[in-house]
């Protein structure tokens, strides 16, 4: 994992203070924001040549600081792997009506994990990463409190949905949202647990708790798919069971950030509330925008649908290994070197993620365009044969995803969500006008055209916002 740094800052360990949490009483971020926050800058170092940009990469990847990022890298990969894998085994052992439950459940997932980023963890993150031990533990404990009752009310949320669809007759959806109950609890209690290990700079630790819900995960999958009795709800469960397993581990790791007693509970809500509400709205307008589309396919196409789009999905799903990594770990770098150099050193950072990330993504999505008979074939066999000019589409609507995506860490490290929000609500509008149409006329590959549309609103918009602020700056400092 690259960990770019600007030509003042050698690679370092990531610790506490390097974060962007370290920085949010300095500058807490408003929700007025329409541009950059302010900061003093040293004087600001020429942007170097292409071949500087080399010399920086490699310095880069021999440096000390590089050995957290490779570890970040290899959390997510595992974590991408299993996800790939995962897919493969329920594609090849049930039907796409059940691969189709189990994609929209696995949408759903990501739904929770939209809200539990902006009402838990990246406030965690963000007010956590710069407290010493002993005003951390008070904190951490009073946000896992918090954590706890998100979890508690979103399964029992699941759960009575689930019971009442299931009641009135939908015996496909209701099991489905049913299922996710456990998955739901158990999934965002070890979740938060992995985080605060990254928030406390145990990234070692939590690659180890991955390892450890993944590979339980797997091994049922297996288990059940040598027993013929696998199904789209029983994928769902294994991620909760996985969680669980690994929730034990996880509390004893981080045994030394727990507190007797808690900070004040409303008190810590208020904090969370007031830095992480514009979080939550430009996830859950990032989920609309992206992830949302699956569960069209199934309410207005069929499960089975859904399921040949999350057999296509998978042969790219690896692409979010890079994007995920680069949120989870290079966010605070990225926002300490804008801290100290402003917007150039931020910028030249960027270059480093689009340089350093663009070659394997890029790689993956040409070997799905070239071969995508002979892959979906090689993974699931004959059923989603039918499917493969669909490859084409996935991997133009994952490139414009990338084309966002690291830009997205660069808003993140100035503290200024707003142009996030934005184009996603942008997003979404044509998801409901032209997405929808998209789907009723061309089926799942319509609403791969869709996600496509999507992606490009929301990166026309986002870089027509930091193009704009480039240029702002400059003026400002002639």
């Amino acid at each position: 994992m690259i960990i770019p740094t600007s030509d003042r800052i050698g690679p370092q360990r990531l610790n506490p203070d390097d974060t962007l949490e370290a920085t949010a009483k300095q500058a807490p971020m408003t929700p007025d924001q329409n541009h950059f926050p302010a900061r003093q800058t040293t004087p600001a170092a020429r942007t170097p040549s292409l071949p500087g940009h080399f010399r920086s990469l490699i310095a880069t990847l021999s440096g000390k600081g590089a050995q957290e990022g490779y570890l970040a890298a290899a959390d997510q990969a595992v974590i991408s792997a299993s996800n790939f894998i995962a897919t493969i085994i329920l594609a090849r052992g049930i039907s796409p009506t059940e691969l189709g439950v189990y994609g929209v459940g696995f949408t759903a997932l990501r739904l929770v994990r939209s809200l539990q980023e902006g009402l838990v963890i990246q406030p965690l993150n963000v007010f956590g990463a710069a407290l010493d031990e002993s005003e951390f533990r008070p904190y951490a404990a009073s946000a896992s409190l918090i954590q706890l009752g998100l979890a508690l009310g979103t399964s029992a949320l699941a759960a009575f949905g689930g019971w009442l669809l299931s009641a009135l007759g939908n015996d496909t959806a209701g099991p489905a949202l049913f299922a996710l109950w456990f998955s739901f609890l158990w999934w965002q209690l070890q979740e938060h647990i992995r985080r605060m290990l990254y928030t406390r700079s145990a990234v070692f630790h939590a690659l180890v708790n991955t390892v450890i819900a993944n590979a339980v995960r797997l091994l049922l999958l297996i288990w059940w798919a040598s027993r013929a009795e696998l199904s789209g709800t029983g994928g769902l469960h294994a991620i909760g069971w996985g969680s669980l397993a690994a929730l034990a581990p996880g509390l004893w790791l981080t045994r030394k950030a727990w507190a007797v007693k808690p900070h004040n509970l409303i008190e810590t809500w208020k904090r969370n509330w007031g830095f992480g509400r514009w979080i939550v709205g430009s996830s859950l307008a990032n989920w609309l925008a992206v992830e949302f589309y699956p569960i069209l396919t199934a309410g207005m196409i069929s499960f089975a649908a859904a399921g040949a789009y999350r057999a296509l999905q998978n042969l790219v799903a690896p692409v979010h290994l890079l994007l995920r990594a680069i949120d989870t770990f290079l966010t605070p770098r990225a926002a300490r070197l804008y801290e100290q150099n402003g917007l150039p050193a931020l910028g030249r950072t960027l270059k480093l993620i689009y340089l350093a990330g663009g070659v394997p993504i890029l790689g993956l999505l040409s070997l799905a365009m070239l071969f995508p008979g002979q892959l979906l074939e090689a993974l699931y066999g004959e059923t989603y044969l039918a499917y493969k000019d669909g490859i084409a589409l996935m991997a133009l609507f994952y490139a414009l995803l990338f084309t966002y995506s690291p830009l997205q860490t660069a808003f993140k490290a100035t503290r200024t969500s707003r142009p996030i929000f934005i184009a996603n609500l942008a997003a979404i509008t044509v998801m409901f006008s032209v997405g929808i149409w998209a789907i009723l006329r061309w089926g799942v590959y319509g609403t791969i055209v869709g996600q496509g549309l999507n992606a490009l609103v929301v990166s026309l918009i986002l870089w027509t916002s930091w193009l704009r602020e480039k240029s702002r700056g400059s003026r400002s400092q002639t």
